[in-house]
């Protein structure tokens, strides 16, 4: 395994200190600044709160001790203005986290928390694991720990990451990535993500499963699936959103034949009105559209439901049948359905 205290890296990765599966208390550690995203926050915090919660009304202990720490005690101002309470770094010196979880936020650049930041991750040599939530990356950059590492951060980041550190490899297109000790997530809610898949691991698919549908979200965003939607990049190029009611409805009717005619239909256009206006707004083809719709849907199927056939999600996603599914993803992506499966199933194992 990697030696961590080379190249000024942190950890020693070995088989002893990675995190398992286990009924112990973990000690999770937010990592706290001024200018911090409360969202990159919450999300995760709440998620392992929740499955606490859980835990105690079925009468178990809780799973997780969680805290929030910084160079000093007292009141931290996040990016909405809402205040948040933290503990100091040296009280809590004593007590070695678990796991540390670093979020992201326009305080990020100050080169005061940076410094500071930096500090105290080197000094948690004892630390199991460490996180970071959306360009929260940058922080764990600094100190040394994504050296020779796969990581992610959000997407608008990600070239900005891989020119501050040319010996980190950054992937810009997963949710999460979990290598060795480290754990990087995309844009904000992918923190959640990232805790669910933390707390999948350390207790279990049903506790996960009960975590997400308490919190209303989906169980489980694969780490390896896409942190871009073709729904919201379509939607976003859409001025005004004055075609917001028509993408919901092709989303939820993508098993259905849908014609550039049904569309026009749908919308009371001619079809050569309907034609000029969707590309005018979208900068793509009606057609063109509903493809990626439909591949996108079809990717998060093939994460998702590991054991679906792929003639059903080809039916489910409106392909008509997996052949048709099969060339479109080797003209998209150059590699067929089953083997794109294969990368997602073999992401979820690394983790």
């Amino acid at each position: 395994m990697t030696d961590y205290l080379k190249s000024g890296k942190l950890l020693q990765a070995n088989p002893a200190n990675m995190a398992t599966k286990t009924d112990g208390v973990k000690k999770i550690l937010f990592t706290g600044y001024d200018g911090l995203t409360l969202l990159d926050l919450a999300g995760p915090m709440q998620a392992f709160e929740a499955a606490n919660a859980i835990r105690r009304n079925a009468g178990k202990p809780p799973a997780y001790e969680i805290r929030l720490a910084a160079s000093r005690s007292g009141r931290l101002q996040t990016d909405v203005g809402v205040p948040v309470e933290a503990t100091s770094w040296q009280d809590d010196a004593a007590d070695n986290p678990h796991l540390i979880v670093v979020p992201g936020g326009p305080g990020v650049w100050n080169l005061e928390t940076i410094a500071m930041v930096d500090a105290y991750l080197r000094a948690q040599r004892k630390a199991t694991e460490i996180a970071s939530v959306c360009i929260g990356a940058f922080l764990l950059g600094h100190a040394g720990l994504l050296t020779g590492k796969r990581v992610v951060t959000h997407w608008r980041y990600c070239q900005r990451l891989q020119a501050e550190f040319p010996d980190v490899r950054v992937d810009a297109n997963p949710i999460f990535i979990h290598d060795e000790n480290i754990w990087t997530s995309a844009g904000v809610t992918a923190g959640i993500d990232l805790a669910l898949a933390i707390i999948e691991r350390d207790h279990g698919h049903c506790l996960a499963a009960d975590v997400a549908r308490g919190l209303v979200v989906f169980l489980k965003r694969s780490g390896g699936q896409s942190q871009y939607s073709k729904l919201l990049e379509t939607q976003s190029a859409a001025a005004d959103g004055k075609l917001s009611d028509l993408h919901g409805w092709i989303s939820d009717n993508l098993h259905r034949p849908l014609s550039v005619e049904t569309l026009a239909e749908k919308t009371g256009m001619s079809l050569r009105s309907f034609a000029r206006f969707y590309v005018d707004e979208t900068g793509v083809t009606p057609r063109r559209a509903i493809e990626n719709l439909r591949v996108d849907a079809a990717q998060r199927m093939l994460a998702d439901y590991p054991k679906l056939s792929l003639k059903r999600i080809a039916d489910k996603c409106g392909f008509t049948d997996d052949e048709r599914m099969r060339r479109t993803f080797i003209r998209r992506f150059g590699v067929p359905p089953s083997e794109l499966r294969q990368h997602f199933t073999s992401s979820a194992a690394s983790r």
